[in-house]
């Protein structure tokens, strides 16, 4: 798509994310929570008023502004075909990332996350922190390498950190580390005893806004444990993570791996470890599996 229809259509994102931040954080007011099963049948997941009135907006905003356009989107699984002459394009949408947090009331782990796929690349990802307001995203018209960072009313870029080694920096789990397999847990060892990174933090909550921490530096790799991976969770954290130079990495029985998710359409379980680090970092992880794996 062209430059200027590009730009156009990042402006309209990025106040359809503002209006879902509007949104979620009025209707935690009086929330409504409903039961809802998970994605490996048990009743162990909800949804709320939040969630419904803010895909709601994105869903009539977008056939407002984008009516050929298709639309993948979290509740109630809807799936619109896309109608579009020139080109197989949709959006995906998840309205409140992170429920279960917002349920809670947390002052952080909420998100509200939008991508667009045309012809099978993501050519646009935004992601909006309910707590701080804060948006990060991107359109393939920004220049190469650029995702932007809104905080406060103003715009910068998102910086990763590339240059301390990851014996500086933190490792971010997404569950328990006694859930880890041997070669994570070597990972955050003391340093002295072999160690790759400096220590480690545990966390849960929005997929989106964890992986914010990494594109902001505040974290040196991301672990993510096996589970059901959805196209409105993957694409626009696979958008954004492979703008910034970002890779994948794979940990099974057969040790550690680069590989690159593929965009998907429809619910798919993950059944291995991931490790999300910045390319820069590979040389020095692969020294580190070298001496110690």
């Amino acid at each position: 798509m062209k430059t200027k229809e590009m730009k156009r259509i990042g402006n309209e994102i990025q106040k359809m994310v503002a209006k879902a931040i509007k949104i979620i954080r009025d209707e935690s007011r009086e929330l409504i929570i409903s039961e809802k099963a998970a994605y490996d049948a048990t009743k162990d997941d909800c949804v709320t008023n939040g969630d419904k009135k803010a895909q709601k907006m994105y869903v009539r905003e977008i056939r407002r502004i984008f009516p050929t356009f298709g639309i993948i989107a979290e509740e109630k699984e809807l799936h619109i075909l896309c109608t579009d002459a020139k080109h197989d394009i949709y959006f995906t949408i998840d309205p409140l990332d992170g429920t279960k947090a917002y349920t809670r009331g947390q002052s952080h782990g909420v998100g509200t996350m939008i991508a667009l796929v045309c012809d099978s690349k993501i050519v646009a990802a935004y992601i909006g922190d309910v707590n701080t307001g804060e948006i990060y995203g991107y359109t393939t018209a920004d220049k190469k390498g650029f995702a932007l960072r809104k905080r406060f009313g103003i715009t910068s870029p998102l910086q990763p950190e590339i240059e301390r080694s990851l014996a500086k920096q933190y490792l971010y789990l997404r569950h328990a580390p006694s859930t880890q397999p041997d070669l994570i847990q070597k990972m955050y060892r003391p340093l002295g005893k072999g160690g790759l990174f400096k220590d480690i933090e545990v966390g849960g909550g929005s997929i989106g806004t964890a992986m914010a921490r990494l594109w902001k530096g505040e974290v040196g790799a991301i672990c993510i444990n096996p589970h059901f991976e959805t196209p409105w969770d993957l694409t626009p954290v696979l958008g954004i993570s492979q703008r910034l130079g970002f890779i994948f990495l794979k940990v099974d029985a057969s040790g550690i791996r680069e590989f690159e998710p593929k965009i998907i359409t429809k619910v798919t379980e993950s059944t291995f470890f991931q490790v999300i680090i910045h390319k820069k970092h590979l040389a020095e992880m692969r020294k580190w599996i070298k001496e110690n794996a």
